[in-house]
C-alpha cells in the first residue's frame, strides 16, 4: 500500500510541476501615435487576429484646457491572450468621411510562448 501511495503522490507532483512551468505570463507593449481628436481625426485600429492580442486605447490630451486643435497622444496597450503572430493596422482619419486616410501605420506583433510581446513597425 505504501508503494502505491508514494507513486500516486509522485505522479501528481509531476503533473502539478508541469502545469506551473508552462504558465503563460502576460506582458504588455505600447504603441504611441500622435493625433488631433479635437478636429475629428482619430486612429482607427484593426487587429487581424483578435484571439492573439487585445488592444486598449487611451488618449492623452497635450494642449491647454479648452484649446481646439491642440495635439494628443494616442496610447495603445497591447495585451497578449495566447502565443502567435498578428498584424495591427492603424488609419488616421475622420470616421464619418469616405476619403482615404491621412496616414496609415502597420505593426507586426508576435506573442512568444512565455508571454512576451514583440512589436515591429512594417
Amino acid at each position: 500500500m505504501k508503494k502505491i501511495g508514494l507513486l500516486t503522490f509522485l505522479a501528481l507532483g509531476l503533473i502539478f510541476a508541469s502545469c506551473s512551468t508552462n504558465g503563460f505570463k502576460a506582458r504588455t507593449a505600447e504603441i504611441e501615435l500622435k493625433g488631433n481628436p479635437t478636429t475629428g481625426y482619430t486612429w482607427i485600429c484593426t487587429v487581424s487576429d483578435e484571439s492573439i492580442v487585445q488592444v486598449e486605447e487611451k488618449v492623452q490630451y497635450l494642449g491647454a484646457k479648452g484649446i481646439v486643435g491642440a495635439p494628443s497622444r494616442f496610447v495603445y496597450t497591447i495585451k497578449p491572450k495566447k502565443p502567435g503572430a498578428t498584424t495591427i493596422k492603424f488609419e488616421y482619419k475622420r470616421p464619418w468621411e469616405t476619403e482615404a486616410p491621412e496616414e496609415n501605420r502597420e505593426y507586426a506583433v508576435t506573442v512568444s510562448t512565455d508571454g512576451n510581446v514583440i512589436v515591429e513597425e512594417k
